[in-house]
Formats: structure tokens, C-alpha cells, sequence
């Protein structure tokens, strides 16, 4: 599994070879054992001690990294009829063990981030990959303002995600004109 993870990522490019040398080391550690922690995975303190570096780096970026992934998916899905484009959020929540810039979940003592994932599959339940992923989660003083909120302007709103969702599922069908591409998102996405 290691070398065709490693494989998916190849083409990875965060401005400078030293990080996307790094990249495929630490993509091929955590490969290994996908359950592991980061320190599980690295060879010692050293190696463990570059790996937070390289996350904390400002050209490292979630969508840096995913781009050689979401390309070959984007082939991938070219081989395929129909592909459904869909989206949903999960919560992972750190309340036991908060990072230090945690903010909140859906209360003020719960502590972690939501993942809002676009995926490509077939009916046939055959995953693709994946198009795109946001993580947002929310400061304190936000909570409990749902009405306040509802007068933003979309772009200033969690709900964004949503209409992201959908204009990936659109870039999708625009890359691959031979197949039908069908965007498929839960009832909060109204």
C-alpha cells in the first residue's frame, strides 16, 4: 500500500525540493501505518521534530498537497460512465488532547476542527478520490449567533462549503466531458 500512496502524491509541488522531498518521506511513513500518531510513524525524534516543522511551514498547504491526488482522480473518473461527486462534513474532535490553537466544535468545551470532504465515486461504490477537503472550526465568541450569521454574505460563511462542493463537481464534468458527473450533498447543503 505504501509504494502506490507514495505513488498518488509524486507529483507534489510546494516550491522548493528540500519540501517536496520531505513530503514523499513523511507520505511514505505515515503510509505505513495510516492509525499511527506522526511520532509512531518517524524514525526517531529527529525525523519526528522535521515532520512538525513541515506541517507548521507556511508553503505547505492542504491544497498543494492534495493537487497530484485530485489530478489522477480526475483521470481516473474519465474512465467511468457516471461519477457522483459527493460532499459531507465530519467533526474530529480533540477535547481530551487540544492542539495549542484549537478553537471550537459545536460548544465552547469541545475542542477540534471539521473536515468538509468532496469525494468522487461511481454508483458502483468504487472510490476515485478525493476532489477536494476544507477544515474550518469555530471561535467562541461565534457560537450561539446563528442570526447574525444569516446576514453575511455567502463567502464569509461556513456554508461556502457547500457551493465549493458544487463547483468541483462542476470542474469535474468540464474535464471530463464523456461522463456525467452528479453532484450529491445532504439537506444542509440547501
Amino acid at each position: 500500500m505504501c509504494e502506490g500512496v507514495a505513488a498518488e502524491l509524486e507529483g507534489v509541488d510546494l516550491g522548493d525540493q528540500r519540501l517536496n522531498a520531505r513530503s514523499q518521506h513523511l507520505l511514505e511513513a505515515l503510509a505505513v501505518n495510516p492509525e499511527a500518531s506522526i511520532n509512531a510513524a518517524c524514525n526517531g525524534w529527529s525525523d519526528t521534530l522535521a515532520a512538525y516543522r513541515f506541517f507548521d511551514n507556511r508553503s505547505v498547504t492542504p491544497e498543494k498537497l492534495l493537487e497530484p491526488h485530485r489530478a489522477a482522480t480526475t483521470v481516473r473518473a474519465r474512465e467511468h460512465s457516471v461519477v457522483l461527486a459527493v460532499q459531507d462534513t465530519t467533526e474530529l474532535d480533540y477535547t481530551s488532547h487540544p492542539p495549542r490553537d484549537a478553537q471550537c466544535l459545536n460548544l465552547e468545551n469541545r475542542f477540534g476542527f471539521y473536515d468538509h470532504v468532496h469525494l468522487a465515486v461511481t454508483p458502483e461504490q468504487l472510490c476515485l478520490g478525493v476532489l477536494g477537503s476544507e477544515q474550518f472550526d469555530r471561535a467562541p465568541e461565534s457560537l450561539g449567533k446563528s442570526e447574525e450569521r444569516s446576514t453575511l454574505p455567502i463567502e464569509d460563511k461556513e456554508s461556502l462549503r457547500w457551493l465549493t462542493g458544487y463547483r468541483l463537481a462542476c470542474q469535474l464534468a468540464a474535464d471530463c466531458p464523456d461522463t456525467q458527473v452528479v453532484s450529491v450533498a445532504d439537506r444542509e447543503a440547501d
